[in-house]
């Protein structure tokens, strides 16, 4: 009997322990289950990238060095060809990316190198064969199309290739069934708990029902442990009032599912109802805390990658303005400020590149946008005058919020306003300054978009050193064209005087031998 009435005295804390334990281990398990779907899910987003780069080396590469040799072969359309050379040109960033890809997941890439090698082989076959195109030859360029490397080449990406792919297949299929069995697990540990809980709390409102000498004391333990390891509101325990406590352990649980089940969907902005800053102490080590924490950090995580696959896929579109256009400085320039300022969702951009003369370096406005042509009345800046030589003179990136009077307007159907900040970036490479960009918004930008700006610079930095590299060249080849004219005209006039004294040499011996025949 003594023990009958321990067990009937202690089985409420028991019971109510046993659900907070599983809601401990619920939390504990949606969280692991959570890492396996992000885990997984990063796995298939993997294979998918690399199936889809390999099939891009048949679909795309072999299609365009097929299409436009031949058909430069037809036509010798200059257009034609250049999906052929674009294809070689990126051969190896395509080769390297799947092999990095590959190397991470322990995939022999041997037949990978072998299959780079066969399109080297074709790359080369296809350049020589452009060569015989341009000198006319069309029985060996006939010879030559009749060998039908491409042929080759696809054999060799049909045996490479599909084996990668058949590969990719099977991990991505892995990673689905880990994923559904992570998303089934959430969902049964979830039903297991309401079948446990919703019982158990019956039970505790039917003990306290039938026993009410032992009502307090259990309906306080209860209140307590739902405020310790569920959520604390802060407000003062009313333990006497029986269906307020069980409300309260109801609404938690419930309240717990809803919220567990919107950071396994991936809302990150769900809120735990009733937690703020007076009770965000009481419920460091709860439920409610916990998962408020974890949901904040799994929401920043979430915008950090928001703003790198940003930044990443502006530096990557940046990366192939520059390359399209660093052949000519003045669309060059343009280009860019017109990307930069669009990209970052301004609405002014200026770029002054660096230049000299006889006085020395100055900076010069190369291209703007969307400026109010008064700001640039003068396109010369010197060293050090104003913001922009100021941030060339210092070499680091100057912010402002608070913009000098009159500095400059942005203007639109609506009138005219004064940015709410102002950017100076330093568009250095190899610690060398090339440019200043200089971009105007009417909000704050945020630090990542200054960093983007800041890397994009080190782009078009490099790009302005080799325009400039490019021009000395030429103006060193024109130099030493002219000095050799030069030399040669000097030659000649010596060769023209050396011939006429060797002529009056002869003269005068003649002229001696004569006078002597006559003495």
């Amino acid at each position: 009997m003594k023990i009958v009435s321990f067990v009937r005295k202690k089985s409420i804390v028991a019971v109510v322990t046993i659900v907070s334990l599983l809601l401990v281990i619920n939390a504990v398990l949606v969280y692991h289950n959570k890492n396996i779907i992000i885990r997984n899910t990063a796995i298939i987003h993997k294979s998918d990238e690399i199936s889809n780069l390999v099939d891009q080396l048949l679909s795309v590469m072999l299609h365009n060095l097929e299409m436009g040799i031949r058909g430069y072969g037809v036509t010798k359309d200059v257009n034609i060809l250049s999906p052929a050379l674009d294809a070689i040109n990126v051969k190896d960033k395509r080769f390297d990316a799947i092999k990095i890809a590959l190397d991470s997941q322990q995939y022999d890439t041997a037949p990978l190198e072998e299959l780079r090698n066969a399109y080297s082989d074709y790359m080369d076959f296809v350049l020589e064969m452009k060569k015989m195109i341009d000198l006319d030859s069309t029985q060996r360029v006939k010879e030559m199309m009749k060998e039908d490397r491409g042929l080759q080449v696809f054999l060799k990406w049909w045996d490479v290739g599909r084996k990668i792919q058949t590969y990719e297949r099977t991990i991505k299929a892995q990673a689905n069934s880990d994923y559904k069995s992570a998303v089934n697990n959430n969902l049964y540990l979830q039903a297991f708990i309401l079948l446990i809980g919703l019982p158990t709390l019956g039970y505790v409102v039917y003990k306290l029902q039938s026993d009410e000498r032992q009502r307090q004391a259990l309906l306080l333990n209860l209140e307590e442990n739902n405020r310790k390891y569920i959520f604390d509101p802060g407000t003062t325990i009313a333990a006497a009032d029986a269906e307020q406590v069980i409300e309260n352990s109801i609404v938690n649980l419930q309240q717990a599912s809803r919220f567990i089940e919107n950071i396994a969907e991936g809302k990150y902005t769900a809120e735990w109802a009733g937690l703020n800053e007076a009770n965000e102490d009481l419920n460091k080590t709860s439920l409610a805390g916990r998962l408020s924490n974890m949901r904040a950090q799994l929401e920043q995580m979430k915008r950090e990658e928001e703003r790198r696959l940003w930044s990443n896929e502006g530096l990557t579109r940046f990366s192939e303005i520059v390359r399209n256009h660093q052949s000519n400085l003045a669309e060059l320039t343009n280009e860019v400020i017109r990307f930069l300022t669009q990209y970052l969702e301004a609405q002014q951009g200026g770029l002054f590149a660096l230049r000299e003369d006889a006085a020395g370096s100055y900076l010069e406005l190369s291209a703007c946008y969307a400026f109010d042509k008064k700001k640039f009345v003068e396109r010369r800046i010197d060293i050090g005058v104003g913001l922009v030589g100021q941030a060339y003179l210092e070499g680091e990136t100057m912010l402002l919020t608070k913009l000098p009077q009159g500095y400059t307007y942005i203007t639109s159907g609506m009138g005219e306003a004064t940015p709410g900040c102002l950017v100076i970036v330093p568009m250095k490479h190899n610690d060398k300054i090339e440019a200043i960009v200089e971009v105007a918004s009417l909000t704050k930008l945020e630090d990542y978009k200054i960093t983007f700006l800041e890397k994009a610079g080190e782009f078009v930095a490099s790009a302005l050193q080799g325009v400039r590299t490019t021009e000395k060249m030429q103006e060193l080849l024109l130099t030493s064209q002219r000095q050799a004219e030069e030399m040669r005209a000097t030659e000649e006039e010596l060769r023209q005087n050396l011939e006429e004294l060797q002529a009056t040499q002869e003269a005068m011996i003649r002229k001696q031998e004569e006078l002597d025949r006559e003495e």
